[in-house]
């Protein structure tokens, strides 16, 4: 097995679609606090989300709890067959649908 990747965009944590950025607090912009269920973060339990567009244009950091990443890449693993063509005619041959894939496993408890 692979050790995991530490860039968000290999990770795959990029592709997690956050909540409106307009309803998180500051907190949540600045990864203090997990944007999807507003657990506050240690080092230890946080897992980097890339840096993202923000309100008005600037860029935020968001950080997420292990649970909640965990959560919202099986759900995007589930959806993303439905609309990818790729994955319709060859799953296998889906690199987004394999990096959803692992960042789901990556984060099990």
């Amino acid at each position: 097995m692979t050790a995991p990747a530490f860039d968000p965009v290999e990770r795959g944590t990029t592709m997690l679609a956050l909540p409106k950025t307009f309803t998180l607090t500051r907190g949540q912009l600045d990864g203090e606090e997990c944007p999807w269920c507003g657990t506050e973060l240690t080092t230890s339990t946080r897992v980097d989300l890339g840096v993202r567009p923000g309100p008005y244009g600037d860029p935020i950091h968001p950080w997420g709890c292990g649970t909640c990443v965990r959560a919202r890449a099986r759900e995007s693993y589930a959806r993303h067959s439905y609309y990818c063509r790729t994955c319709q005619q060859d799953p296998s041959t889906c690199d987004t649908r394999r990096v959803l894939r692992r960042l789901a496993l990556e984060n099990r408890r």
